[in-house]
């Protein structure tokens, strides 16, 4: 019984902790864009997206709702480790709320 709880433990501690570890992305001058920083801290870091991409997300209740604002900004970066990355940031209320990143190809 006690193998089963420290077994359910630490499998729900290694979820939360990969999810933690999934927002960022580290730039090859060491600093770290992750989730939580506001718009200004992401520009000063990362500069200019190459685009930037809006939608509203709502359903339609027959009366007037505002919706869900969710922007995606695209980033072609220098990563710490192993070159070049695509990387979409998604932000919400000015806040950063998920990164993710695909290696590009090497020669």
């Amino acid at each position: 019984m006690k193998l089963i709880i420290g077994l359910a433990i630490s499998l729900t501690l290694l979820i939360f902790s990969n999810n933690a570890l999934a927002c960022g992305f580290r730039l090859d001058n060491g600093k770290l864009l992750r989730c939580g920083m506001n718009r200004i801290e992401l520009l000063s870091l990362a500069g200019e997206p190459v685009s930037k991409d809006i939608e509203t997300l709502g359903v339609d209740t027959g009366e007037p709702v505002k919706g869900e604002t969710i922007e995606t900004w695209s980033y072609r970066l220098q990563g710490d480790m192993g070159g070049q990355f695509l990387v979409s940031v998604s932000l919400q209320a000015g806040k950063v709320t998920a990164i993710t990143s695909k290696q590009q190809s090497r020669l």
